[in-house]
């Protein structure tokens, strides 16, 4: 089996996907890296396969694995989450304005589309903050307040929420046109601050 870590073979040696990983992980955790991406027999593998006993028990000919420093990691994963949230701002003025046109159920489907782009960014947020790279003293030192934006959002998102469940089209459009906009302008820009402060910690 050839195990490739960032394009270069190894030495390693394995008979079975599950210890090449686990002796691939042991390698890379040495200089402080993590394994972002693996590819088997040239078929990516995504978190399920690699959750599967079935799966990890199998041998193969050749996997190829990439790897990125922590760092590295959240800065870009807290760059794409901030893209992500100001495309679910425009989705959402989207919805609002199909609402507004009596046309509730295209609207409530451009909102459901938004709200989803919302949970993953969240669960971005702290997934990355578990690598452990930078703590919430360290950006609460930097001056950028992340529990502010997260508190307003999730008072935000209630609020959107409790609109959609009493079925007052009026204020769930209300609310993404006019109130929702300055939330997610606020924690945009706070995920864009916290990845601006690991370029510094990477450049260094």
């Amino acid at each position: 089996m050839r195990i490739l870590l960032d394009d270069r073979e190894t030495n390693l040696c394995a008979d079975t996907v599950g210890l090449a990983l686990q002796e691939a992980a042991t390698l890379v955790e040495k200089s402080g890296r993590l394994i972002v991406e693996v590819e088997v027999d040239g078929i990516a593998w995504c978190e399920e396969d690699l959750a599967s006993a079935s799966h990890t028990a199998r041998k193969a000919s050749e996997i190829r694995l990439l790897t990125a420093h922590p760092a590295e990691l959240l800065r870009d994963t807290l760059a794409h989450a901030t893209e992500a949230v100001l495309n679910a701002d425009e989705i959402q003025r989207s919805a609002a304005k199909l609402m507004q046109a009596n046309r509730e159920t295209e609207g409530m489907q451009k909102l459901l589309e938004a709200l989803a782009i919302w949970g993953s960014a969240q669960t971005a947020v702290s997934r990355g903050l578990e690598l452990g790279v930078i703590s919430r003293s360290e950006i609460h030192a930097a001056g950028i307040d992340l529990d502010g934006a997260v508190a307003a959002l999730d008072a935000q998102l209630r609020g959107l929420r409790d609109a959609m469940k009493s079925q007052d089209t009026s204020a769930v459009s209300d609310c993404l046109l006019y109130e929702f906009p300055v939330t997610t302008k606020r924690f945009a820009g706070t995920l864009a601050a916290i990845a601006s402060e690991l370029a510094k910690r990477i450049a260094r």
